[in-house]
């Protein structure tokens, strides 16, 4: 039975209900939103019920105190009196995480809360690289989010694969001439690293927009987990990288990508029409763009 010292006593983890996975899922991402660390964030959750008189049986307390476990944390300090200060007594490093090779988002590791552990942690340390420059990826409240995803909607094509779409979205706002500390961007950008896109470059002179690197299972797999999406969407997204991954090693091969296919790494998507234009054409054999 998996265990953890909190305040110098051991503590006996007992699996808790999707329910209540799912409402310290729902409390945490406003905090990881707003730039507070994980496994700090998780502690002032458990120092907070303490504070209120739970007990280290108590649900609230035992999902935390299991998500930390999954984060590698052994033993910790919390102030039972809602004081700041507190420390992580013991904790695995990253060679000791990485030797359990099991699938994180396994139906039985969604249900221990490892699945939540995993994604969470994914979304609070995302990076996105946008004309060469590296960005953290910042998570937005619904209401700066939903007008991107809108956008994205409203100027989709017919059978266009949405990562296209939403590119040539960013694209748009980008070579328009915005800073690139608009909120807009930073909108497009979350939805970009959701569909598994890490790198981006957008040529405002040549009207082209390159995918400077492979899509990232992680961040498609995370945000299909946190979405809501269960073992199906989990699944579907991890197809899909897949897929697109074949797609531009493929094409690093010289092989044509057709129509409505993803760009290779390193390959332009180009239009005539402007950047929110910009689509992969028929005509070029797209090839990726190797780096040194």
């Amino acid at each position: 039975m998996a265990q953890i010292a909190l305040n110098g006593q051991d503590i006996s983890l007992t699996v808790q209900s999707q329910e209540t996975l799912g409402l310290l899922g729902q409390s945490l991402i406003p905090l990881i939103a707003a730039g507070h660390e994980l496994v700090a964030s998780l502690g002032g959750i458990v120092g907070e019920a303490l504070k209120q008189g739970m007990a280290p049986t108590d649900a609230k307390v035992q999902a935390c105190l299991w998500l930390l476990h999954e984060l590698g944390v052994r033993a910790l300090t919390v102030p039972s009196d809602g004081s700041t200060g507190g420390s992580i007594d013991r904790i695995l490093d990253a060679a000791d995480l990485v030797r359990d090779t099991s699938d994180p988002y396994s139906p039985g590791n969604m249900a221990t809360g490892r699945a939540l552990a995993t994604a969470l942690r994914n979304v609070s340390s995302r990076t996105f690289i946008l004309n060469g420059e590296a960005r953290a990826v910042r998570l937005l409240p619904r209401e700066k989010i939903v007008p991107a995803i809108q956008a994205v909607v409203d100027m989709r094509r017919l059978n266009e694969p949405v990562h296209l779409t939403t590119t040539r979205a960013l694209a748009g706002i980008v070579a328009s001439g915005a800073s690139l500390q608009d909120e807009r961007i930073d909108a497009l950008v979350e939805l970009a690293s959701d569909l598994g896109i890490v790198a981006l470059s957008v040529d405002r002179a040549t009207n082209t927009i390159t995918f400077e690197a492979e899509f990232s299972e992680a961040n498609a797999v995370a945000a299909a987990y946190l979405q809501g999406g269960g073992v199906q969407g989990v699944q579907g997204a991890r197809q899909r990288v897949r897929y697109l991954n074949q797609q531009m090693r493929g094409a690093d091969g010289g092989a044509p990508v057709p129509s409505g296919a993803a760009p290779s790494a390193g390959g332009a998507a180009q239009s005539s029409s402007g950047m929110a234009g910009a689509k992969p054409t028929p005509k070029g054999l797209i090839r990726a763009r190797r780096r040194r």
